[in-house]
């Protein structure tokens, strides 16, 4: 095994068209191994110490406790269109509202939790949780409620019978903060080295000054409009700075205060 390979870092990073800005360069790099994979397999991956850093879901900061890098991550202000709860009449009034969700969402289940008891006032939903093909099938006869994320939520502006409600907009009518959704986390034997960060620079300074190409490879991956596609990557933060960490505390807060009393 020469040096070269020993010193590389084992990078993951979620496998969503979100990501794109920092994946399509990250996977080029000969001084990286990344791993592309949904938040959940990150995570163990990194509780496992199979992954140095993987830019993944925030709620790994509260939920696995791990640290994070600061600096970049995937957060949005007021608005985000991939991340969104499709609410039936009922689910304003019933005594336990049903919610059909996607296996993906982590984060954003974490978020809906916050929203429906701090925002919304609705008792602590049951969420069942079902492969995207099977939410988008859901009537208001079935659930009071549907969560996508992603692809799904980006292709789904609409679903009948039900209201959208992004959620990154609940968040900050709430806080009036950014929410964020992904972290750079490091796993618990992470000793301080400023490749992550400087690939991610270097990924993040190459979309900023040609976007097209990643609006390219996201349309090629969805099939979704490279109109919309570009609107969503606007909306999107890809640099985090101090509202964004004190919105990730002000989360870590509500959070807490849920599952103490759950």
């Amino acid at each position: 095994m020469s040096d070269q390979f020993e010193r590389r870092i084992n990078f993951g990073c979620v496998n969503y068209i979100n990501s794109f800005p920092f994946s399509l360069e990250l996977v080029k790099r000969e001084d990286l191994r990344c791993v592309l994979a949904p938040p959940a397999q990150l995570l163990a991956l990194l509780i496992d110490d199979k992954l140095d850093v993987a830019l993944t879901s925030s709620l790994g900061t509260i939920s696995n406790n791990l640290g994070y890098i600061p600096g970049f991550g995937i957060a949005a202000h007021q608005q985000i269109l991939s991340v969104n709860l499709y609410a039936a009449p009922t689910f304003f009034t019933a005594s336990q509202p049903r919610i059909a969700a996607t296996l993906e969402s982590r984060s954003s289940i974490g978020l809906f939790k916050v929203l429906s008891k701090y925002l919304w006032c609705v008792p602590t939903p049951h969420i069942l949780r079902f492969p995207t093909t099977k939410v988008v099938r859901q009537t208001p006869e079935d659930y009071d409620g549907l969560l996508l994320i992603g692809d799904a939520a980006l292709s789904y502006p609409e679903i009948p019978g039900f209201i959208t409600l992004d959620l990154a907009s609940g968040w900050y009518e709430l806080t009036k903060l950014p929410f964020v959704f992904a972290v750079l986390l490091h796993n618990t034997s992470w000793k301080e080295n400023p490749l992550p960060n400087l690939a991610l620079e270097e990924a993040l300074k190459r979309f900023e000054s040609s976007p097209e190409e990643v609006v390219r490879k996201a349309h090629e991956h969805t099939g979704l409009n490279p109109s919309l596609l570009k609107k969503y990557y606007t909306l999107c933060h890809y640099r985090l700075g101090e509202e964004h960490y004190a919105s990730l505390k002000k989360f870590r807060e509500y959070y807490g205060i849920l599952y103490q009393q759950a």
